[in-house]
């Protein structure tokens, strides 16, 4: 008796397009193609943000073409904006993935939404005020980093800073908090 081993991943629709180590171009969000199973593009969004796997990163690389391919539309966009709010609860490494997208998702959304403020004030700044006293290194410190730039680029309001940043950084500089925590917040 010989055993015949055929790798299945290949039979696998997984939803993202399998690319080999010399393509430059790896388009990560083949997952709102359709044809790939029976769900509309947001509902293949929810299905593979939420997977056990590391389609939920994959999927925070991808946030920023989700949101241009569904901003036009207003319950699309709310959809994908609860999806990352759902998103941000996820592990470290899906957490981080996240924060590092965040600057470029804002810059979009000021670009083309007409809304921006409101928007990104209800479901990006909650989460970038949360990562900065996340327990993991990793992921305050890409908080940090992404505030850094929206400050710099004047995408959070006045008001955000002074009743959602503020309040947090300053809590992290009290003498109750941890070293780490504070030294960060300082830097």
């Amino acid at each position: 008796l010989s055993l015949y081993f055929e790798d299945g991943h290949d039979d696998l629709d997984d939803g993202f397009d399998d690319y080999g180590s010399e393509c430059d171009g790896i388009r990560i969000t083949a997952f709102l193609d359709a044809g790939q199973d029976n769900l509309t593009p947001l509902g293949r969004l929810e299905k593979y943000a939420f997977s056990e796997n590391v389609f939920n990163q994959i999927v925070a690389r991808g946030l920023l073409d989700v949101l241009r391919e569904f901003s036009d539309n207003e319950n699309d966009f709310i959809s994908v904006m609860e999806t990352v709010a759902r998103m941000s609860e996820d592990g470290p490494t899906v957490r981080a993935e996240l924060m590092e997208q965040v600057p470029n998702i804002a810059m979009f959304l000021h670009e083309s939404r007409p809304n921006f403020p409101a928007a990104f004030s209800r479901y990006l700044v909650p989460i970038v005020v949360r990562y900065l006293t996340d327990p993991n290194n990793q992921v305050r410190k890409t908080s940090q980093a992404a505030l850094l730039v929206l400050l710099e680029q004047g995408l959070i309001s006045k008001a955000d800073m002074e009743t959602k940043v503020c309040p947090v950084l300053l809590d992290l500089t009290e003498p109750r908090c941890d070293d780490d925590y504070k030294i960060e917040a300082v830097a």
